[in-house]
């Protein structure tokens, strides 16, 4: 890592700028306070501030090396005292030495330059410090920044995980159920079951296709879902109706894709299937307020049904809605004697 102040040159104008108001504020009290002659106080300022001005630079260095994490306060505050009384006796011997030979002639301001010595020792000191607090504000800045970025970046690496592994949970159940009735069609009606693996090739190739994307428009949605009903209803026939109802607008909207999938599998699983009655799904939707809601429901025989209640489909929805927009309210079920109903509300 580069020298902070170097690398940014924000921060190298701004060093600038702190260190000329120094200069002007040194020859200042020099004159006022010591009357010392204002082109001696001029050059005096430049080459003591010029000096350490530059060996504030250096400073970095002790900071870059030191770790904090490893080595314990004393180790780390006997190294900057070594440092700084290296750096600061350095730094007066210098300066002590070209002001002598500038001005071998000004007696009195040289007995005042020698007698200023300590004082100026405290001035360094501080310096040292306030520009060593000024690297480690700096590195601990950069050390929280990389890590809320690695956090970030890891917690967007869970959460692919984690809606990947909520989307495989569905095809492997619809495949199961596919294959089943293709099974029992080849042998009572072979065409019907050609006609079957095409449609349940189209539908695995849609969820296919949709692995690496996390979203899709509703119109993209619905068509997967017409070609799952179609798959179904070579099933159960007229025991199964669908009823969709929606916008040129809503179409064109996003959501997660395969998100109303384990829906439609509900309504087959608990509805029609458990049913000898004619089942009607419907499919409504509409925009309002940035949010596409969609709401799917169907009536079912109450009788056949011996329990129902938020299965692993709509909780495998209300996670991946959870993690895709941080909300957890965008899923509500409402469900009576005979009538179930979900409702989504998406973001956009």
């Amino acid at each position: 890592m580069v020298n902070p102040i170097l690398g940014k040159l924000r921060y190298l104008r701004n060093y600038l700028i702190i260190w000329a108001l120094i200069i002007i504020a040194h020859i200042l009290i020099l004159h006022l306070f010591y009357e010392v002659d204002v082109l001696i106080g001029v050059v005096d300022s430049l080459i003591f501030n010029s000096l350490f001005c530059g060996l504030g630079l250096v400073c970095w260095y002790p900071v870059k090396y030191s770790n904090i994490d490893s080595q314990n306060f004393v180790t780390i505050l006997t190294n900057h005292f070594a440092a700084a009384v290296l750096a600061i006796g350095a730094w007066l011997f210098f300066g002590e030495y070209i002001l002598d030979k500038s001005f071998s002639k000004a007696t009195e301001y040289l007995e005042f330059l020698s007698s200023s010595l300590p004082w100026r020792f405290v001035v360094g000191i501080l310096y040292y410090l306030l520009i060593v607090l000024f690297y480690y504000m700096i590195l601990y800045y950069n050390n929280l920044q990389e890590r809320i970025t690695q956090e970030v970046a890891l917690k967007s690496l869970v959460q692919q995980a984690e809606l990947k592994s909520l989307k495989a949970q569905i095809n492997p159940h619809f495949i199961f159920n596919g294959l089943n009735s293709i099974s029992a069609l080849t042998i009572t009606n072979p065409e019907m079951a050609q006609e079957m693996v095409i449609k349940l090739s189209g539908f695995l190739r849609y969820s296919i296709n949709q692995d690496g994307n996390q979203k899709t428009t509703f119109d993209e949605e619905l068509r997967n879902i017409d070609r799952y009903l179609d798959i179904e209803k070579i099933r159960f026939g007229d025991r199964l109706h669908f009823d969709k109802r929606t916008s040129y607008e809503c179409l064109q909207k996003k959501l997660p894709n395969l998100i109303l999938q384990p829906l439609f599998e509900n309504v087959i699983k608990h509805g029609v299937h458990e049913s000898i009655d004619e089942i009607t799904v419907k499919l409504t939707s509409y925009c309002e307020n940035g949010l596409l809601h969609i709401t799917v429901s169907n009536n079912y025989d109450p009788e056949s049904v011996v329990k129902r209640g938020d299965g692993i489909g709509l909780r495998n929805i209300r996670e991946r809605l959870q993690l895709s927009y941080q909300r957890s309210d965008l899923l509500t079920i409402d469900q009576t004697e005979n009538y179930f109903e979900v409702k989504l509300k998406i973001p956009q």
